[in-house]
């Protein structure tokens, strides 16, 4: 599998693909480690409030192989490039509606998002909406979508009357999102199941690498002292190493700057 070139247009112009049905014959071992890794963790979600293990992936030696998966390596190729770097992810409960965000806003770097839901999922029962575009760098001070967080002041409108495109899912499909794309869900269950991975192109420029080590270090609230798991990378072959090391010779700071977040701290961030 390869992207074609419409898809990688498709991608820049609009921040995001869809790859329906992508991993379903995946999905029912993908179930089962999804909920062996909360059991590991002894996280029980009670409905009130979002859970989150960060990394998520990582908890799992065959979870640790959806990195290694081709169909997975040719979106994160076709988007950010075969060197393409490895940044954790994070696997959720949802409970109830997120309102408008983006997941950072990179002006330099090329940030991707690959998210798997466990649960079918529709416009108003918690799938992923986006609002096209949003992405991109050169609009930002044209264009107030960006502000959608902001809908009822701006606009008179709710959150989720902003228009958007809704990304309708069954598990097994996949979505693919820059991480600057503005987007949210409504209408979702206490208990919507969701997990991650984050990518990043690799550095060239000095002004990458500090983005590069602001993003690393933003994983501090969540007490982590490195970015991978010791089975991601304990289990990781050369090929997969690749997209590992740049991050682990960039993270020297986050152990201090965790140690410093669970002084401050009543327990870690949830997203």
């Amino acid at each position: 599998m390869e992207l074609t070139q419409q898809q990688k247009h498709c991608f820049e112009t609009f921040g995001y693909l869809t790859f329906p049905g992508l991993l379903a014959e995946e999905i029912g071992w993908i179930l089962d480690e999804f909920e062996a890794v909360f059991q590991d963790r002894k996280v029980q979600h009670d409905g009130t409030q979002r859970s989150c293990v960060v990394p998520f992936i990582d908890q799992r030696e065959r979870l640790c192989t959806l990195l290694d998966h081709p169909k997975l390596k040719a979106i994160a190729a076709g988007i950010l490039g075969d060197d393409f770097n490895y940044l954790g992810g994070d696997g959720n409960y949802y409970t109830g509606d997120t309102n408008w965000h983006s997941d950072g806003w990179h002006t330099v770097g090329k940030f991707l998002k690959v998210a798997l839901y466990l649960d079918p999922v529709k416009r108003d029962t918690g799938c992923l909406r986006v609002i096209p575009g949003t992405h991109r760098t050169e609009i930002v001070d044209k264009w107030d979508a960006r502000r959608a967080a902001n809908a009822q002041q701006l606009w008179g409108i709710a959150g989720r009357e902003v228009p958007a495109v809704a990304l309708e899912s069954q598990p097994g499909d996949v979505v693919a999102f820059n991480h600057n794309l503005m987007h949210a869900s409504f209408g979702g269950s206490t208990r919507r199941r969701m997990f991650t991975l984050n990518l990043c192109r690799h550095c060239e420029t000095a002004d990458e690498i500090q983005d590069l080590e602001d993003y690393i270090n933003s994983h501090a609230r969540f007490w982590l002292d490195h970015l991978h798991s010791d089975v991601m990378r304990n289990t990781a072959s050369p090929e997969r190493m690749q997209h590992l090391e740049q991050v682990m010779a960039h993270e020297s700071q986050l152990a201090e700057l965790s140690a410093k977040a669970r002084g401050e701290m009543t327990e870690a961030a949830r997203g």
